[in-house]
């Protein structure tokens, strides 16, 4: 007997073992977010188990693939990458380097072009594009040097693209690894594991 279910969550675990976190690596969603969460996910990863099985997320994961799909099948004139890894190093005030890390969703590459595509799931339309998925992909520009970076939100209510093409500097990745404001978002503390023992959880 099949038990396509286990099989699921089986890929999600992998996937997750699969990106642990590495001393001196900042990855682009770290750029974007709390920079607590860095913090707390390595001091308390049982936290976040709980999101292997969550299903809003393991639908979210699996219409990324058929999105993949699709663009591979379809999209003609450009060699298409799916789940495409990139690094860069960037300076910090104090004289030290870190490791930038990002995952693009896809990368399609024509013949005097280089863009990339981030698909995004939401429960609603309101408020896309939203500031730090451009934020997102302004730091994916400058990490794998790209045209522009297309957001492809699929909600309930409709499928939207945004075009974007401006990139972050140097010096704002340095800010933003270097940055211990917290939240970056108000918003973040109602979505966090980790606000059950922060002190900076704001109350919105």
């Amino acid at each position: 007997m099949v038990d396509l279910v286990s099989t699921i969550y089986e890929y999600n675990r992998r996937e997750r073992e699969r990106h642990r976190r590495e001393e001196g690596v900042f990855w682009v969603t770290d750029l974007v977010r709390c920079p607590l969460k860095r913090l707390y996910e390595s001091i308390y990863p049982e936290l976040s188990l709980r999101d292997v099985f969550n299903p809003r997320l393991i639908v979210g994961t699996l219409i990324h693939r058929g999105v993949e799909g699709l663009v591979k099948e379809l999209l003609t004139g450009f060699r298409v990458e799916v789940e495409v890894e990139g690094g860069r190093r960037v300076l910090l005030s104090d004289g030290s380097e870190v490791e930038v890390r990002g995952r693009l969703d896809i990368l399609l590459v024509g013949s005097d072009s280089r863009e990339a595509v981030e698909v995004k799931t939401a429960r609603s339309d309101r408020s896309i594009p939203q500031r730090h998925h451009v934020d997102q992909a302004r730091a994916y520009n400058w990490l794998f040097d790209l045209d522009r970076v297309y957001l492809l939100y699929i909600t309930p209510e409709r499928i939207a693209q945004y075009s974007v093409e401006d990139r972050m500097s140097d010096a704002e990745v340095a800010e933003r690894v270097e940055s211990r404001r917290a939240p970056r978002y108000p918003w973040e503390c109602s979505y966090c594991h980790y606000s059950v023992l922060c002190s900076s959880k704001v109350s919105t």
